[in-house]
């Protein structure tokens, strides 16, 4: 990793954890507001999102159709640095894992794999207007949607979920890298054009 994009890293990280409570949670709701009229929305049934952690924008407020289902990420105990999924529910019960982010406690037959989602809001550090995201550097969903770089491959659709200062001019993309193909800021939504 380049040491511009170890700094840019820190810096947006900071600035949103600089963010309070009450911004944090007005923004995330401005965010699905802007997100529930949308046709990816409104047509997807299996939908994952994420569990925000220090200071992330917060997906979860856009479980609010019951007759959709929500899935969270797990990390997957079989293959290295892949995500698996897995339905939540009123019931759902959860423990952390080694990143102090809460996971749904699960068995094998409660996950599903990421091909099978019909949308995905991703969490992320920095995006830029071409779908090119920046994670936390572990890889984990590169990996897990790693086949959506095939041809053809349009499913599921990937969502970045972020603050506006988190939209920036450019993030240098790595071959690995999977675009998304749409970002929802507080300010708007915005279909990703080459996608």
């Amino acid at each position: 990793m380049t040491i511009k994009k170890k700094k840019l890293r820190t810096q947006l990280q900071q600035q949103r954890n600089a963010l309070t409570q009450q911004q944090q949670m007005q923004a995330s709701q401005q965010i699905c507001q802007h997100i529930t009229p949308t046709n990816c929305f409104k047509t997807a049934q299996k939908i994952a999102f994420y569990t925000p952690v220090n200071g992330e924008a917060n997906p979860l407020f856009l479980q609010q159709d019951n007759e959709k289902s929500y899935y969270l990420p797990v990390i997957s105990s079989q293959k290295k640095h892949t995500l698996l999924f897995v339905k939540i529910t009123a019931k759902t019960h959860y423990q952390n894992n080694q990143y102090a982010i809460p996971e749904p406690i699960y068995s094998e037959k409660e996950t599903l794999p990421a091909e099978a989602l019909d949308l995905v809001i991703m969490p992320l550090v920095a995006v830029d207007k071409a779908g090119n995201r920046m994670g936390m550097g572990g890889g984990y969903y590169d990996r897990s949607f790693a086949f959506r770089k095939k041809q053809g491959i349009k499913t599921p659709q990937l969502l970045g979920f972020a603050y506006d200062f988190q939209l920036i001019d450019q993030v240098i993309a790595e071959p690995w890298d999977v675009p998304l193909d749409f970002i929802a800021t507080e300010k708007g939504f915005m279909r990703i054009e080459s996608r």
